[in-house]
């Protein structure tokens, strides 16, 4: 359980530090990023791992110190879901993250968001 809030953290903690190195490291290649709305626009909206990746190089995400709250972790074998509140001084998100374990190393493999 220790290796998935680890790989959970780097997550968080790539995004608020603008951590290109560690976000390539703890994202999986197959990964998506889905959310409900996108700075004040309506839809859903989704990104892979390269778009996610530039729009943090980008600072359009990230770059804020955010706390983190895990509500839940379920591990099933090589398979991880968690649900996480995360609070910037601006921002409160809702998220669901799934990981995967391969070779080892658990993966962030989708992050889907919702903003509060």
């Amino acid at each position: 359980m220790q290796l998935i809030k680890s790989a959970l953290q780097s997550f968080i903690l790539g995004g608020d530090n603008t951590d290109i190195a560690l976000l390539e490291k703890v994202i999986h290649p197959q990964f998506q990023n889905i959310q409900d709305g996108f700075f004040g626009k309506k839809g859903i909206y989704v990104f892979d791992k390269t778009d996610y990746i530039n729009l943090v190089r980008n600072k359009t995400f990230g770059g804020k110190p955010r706390t983190i709250n895990f509500i839940s972790i379920e591990e099933q074998e090589n398979i991880a879901i968690a649900k996480l509140e995360l609070e910037s001084l601006d921002l409160k998100f809702c998220s669901t993250i799934i990981c995967v374990c391969e070779d080892g190393h658990w993966q962030i493999i989708n992050n889907t968001v919702r903003v509060e």
